[in-house]
């Protein structure tokens, strides 16, 4: 039984060793990749002609909330067919099939009179 359990423990400590060395040689890919492959320039990202930011800067005046719901009013005019705002389809509730209501009342007979759980 104590070569068994030394077996063990050496598989184990083996086992853990070489998990950690490998994410140690991923580590150093990693960084040794950012390193090479890093992005030379900080220019700022060209915005199309007559575009507008949306965000504003701290201390101006937005309206953040009409040209939120100037969005969601533009997606739902997008997604109908007839270019009104797209109503909220129900759907009638169906009865289940009478195999799911059989399947469901043979599973409560067999738990028996005091409906046990197995």
């Amino acid at each position: 039984m104590g070569n068994g359990l030394i077996d063990g423990t050496l598989v184990a400590v083996v086992g853990v060793v070489v998990v950690f060395a490998t994410l140690i040689i991923l580590m150093a890919v990693i960084l040794l990749m950012g390193r090479f492959f890093r992005e030379k320039g900080g220019e700022p990202v060209p915005v199309a002609e007559g575009a507008e930011s949306i965000v504003s800067a701290e201390g101006e005046d937005s309206s953040q909330g009409e040209v939120a719901a100037a969005i969601a009013m533009a997606l739902s005019l997008a997604k109908s067919d007839s270019g009104r705002p797209m109503q909220r389809k129900t759907t009638p509730r169906r009865q289940p099939s009478h195999w799911v209501t059989s399947g469901r009342q043979q599973l409560m007979n067999s738990r028996g009179r005091k409906r046990q759980q197995w």
